[in-house]
């Protein structure tokens, strides 16, 4: 009976996750009320709610979707690559984080912009980058302390942050970028020896 429960909970909260990011592809975050993820699902406002108590929550779910994501499309890569991820093979996986187009990547885009008018989101964000590096520990093959160490440097966030806004928000950019793949990877390659070396913060 209690798995049964479970896995009807778990069914109507995919169904709230599909409508919420429905709606903040369409209306961004700050212009998106919970009533109108409610109305997206075929469920009562009760029904909603006793899943979630605000669109944060909503989001913050959403973003835990986006860190598996990342974290089978890292594997899908390491399988190819025949070695564990070193700092080469860590470049290459960013670039590919960097130049992803999903709608998971669209909402992590709006995550970021909404961030600078909402403090509550802001309040997230290390929530959000300690759970991604616990997840990529756990999940990706060979991941150790030591490949993903780096990850949660400022500079390589902001950076990293930075260009996939630009791959959102600028006409062209994630094409441009595309056929200037191995600069980036270069690029990246730099930031995190720099990070290694204890050039940042």
């Amino acid at each position: 009976m209690a798995e049964k429960k479970q896995k009807v909970g778990d069914i109507r909260k995919r169904e709230i996750l599909d409508a919420a990011k429905k709606v903040f592809l369409k209306k961004g975050f700050a212009d998106t009320v919970m009533e109108d993820i409610i109305t997206e699902t075929s469920l009562s406002r009760g029904g909603v709610y006793y899943h979630y108590k605000n669109k944060v929550e909503i989001l913050h779910d959403l973003m835990r979707e986006g860190m598996a994501y990342r974290v089978k499309k890292m594997n899908e890569f390491l399988e190819n690559y025949g070695g564990e991820p070193d700092q080469a093979a860590m470049a290459q996986m960013m670039v590919d984080k960097v130049l992803d187009e999903s709608e998971l990547m669209s909402v992590y885009v709006i995550y970021l912009q909404a961030q600078k008018s909402n403090e509550e989101l802001r309040d997230l964000f290390p929530v959000l980058v300690k759970e991604s590096l616990k997840m990529m520990g756990e999940d990706v093959k060979g991941a150790n302390g030591e490949c993903c160490s780096h990850l949660s440097d400022d500079f390589l966030l902001f950076f990293m942050n930075t260009m996939m806004l630009g791959c959102e928000i600028l006409d062209g950019a994630r094409e441009c970028f595309r056929s200037h793949r191995e600069v980036l990877v270069e690029m990246i390659r730099l930031l995190l020896d720099h990070c290694e070396k204890g050039g940042s913060r």
